[in-house]
């Protein structure tokens, strides 16, 4: 009996001596969930130590409802937020950090758990096919917590929309009756660090539903306040 408490006693203070003791039960409770090991990729967002955001598209090693662990590119640090995008099941999810490794291959091992279990967020990972174009996008597409407008023309007269995703890359605009694909349009918005215009073009468009558009012609300034913007919905 006396050498069980003795161990308890010296976990107890391994735990109380060394910050990554709480880590290294959250990782054993992780296991307990039920890793397994995907073949597929998915898509990173966060930001690094400078203002802009970087992506990342990069190998799951293994997974479960409540965590992964992923290959990356970009140097990150335990406790970093970071946005994973399951664009096979239209699903984004935030994540934390919790540790990261360097493997042979000079890429990071990363450790990145969920605030709550989310079993659904790997659904259909294996089926995603091999996108091409605007499909295969440079910027995840953020969803907007609390809607935008923004005013669109393009050879008729000037709509009001609501903006359902956005990104540095562009936009999903909800309207009953959106343009043709190929149309150029001519947008305004305002984020909280001020107004944007800029030319877009129409890469989808399901009538009754809305339309997806690509920036073509976006300033410096522009681009330097959607950054502000991403990185609050981010925070």
């Amino acid at each position: 009996m006396s050498q069980i408490f003795e161990a308890l006693r010296k976990a107890e203070a391994l735990e109380n001596n060394h910050a990554w003791g709480k880590e290294l039960s959250e990782i054993v409770e992780r296991r307990r969930s039920g890793r397994r090991t995907i073949a597929a990729h998915i898509r990173i967002y966060g930001h690094a130590q400078g203002p802009n955001p970087f992506f990342e598209e990069n190998s799951i090693l293994n997974a479960s409802e409540t965590g992964a662990l992923l290959l990356m590119k970009t140097p990150v640090v335990a406790g970093q937020k970071l946005l994973l995008i399951n664009e096979a099941a239209e699903r984004m999810q935030e994540c934390r950090v919790v540790r990261t490794s360097c493997c042979a291959s000079q890429e990071l091992e990363v450790a990145v758990e969920f605030s709550a279990p989310q079993p659904e967020f790997w659904m259909r990972l294996g089926e995603q096919s091999e996108p091409s174009g605007i499909e295969k996008r440079k910027s995840p597409r953020v969803t907007l917590p609390r809607g935008m407008n923004i005013t669109w023309r393009g050879h008729g007269e000037s709509i009001v929309s609501r903006v359902q995703t956005i990104s540095l890359g562009g936009l999903s605009i909800a309207t009953p009756k959106p343009p043709s694909s190929g149309e150029s349009l001519h947008l305004s918005f305002v984020v909280p660090a001020g107004e944007i215009i800029a030319q877009a073009v129409v890469r989808h468009s399901r009538h009754g539903e809305g339309m997806g558009v690509e920036f073509v012609d976006l300033t410096e300034e522009a681009r330097v306040r959607l950054n502000h913007l991403l990185e609050k919905l981010l925070g």
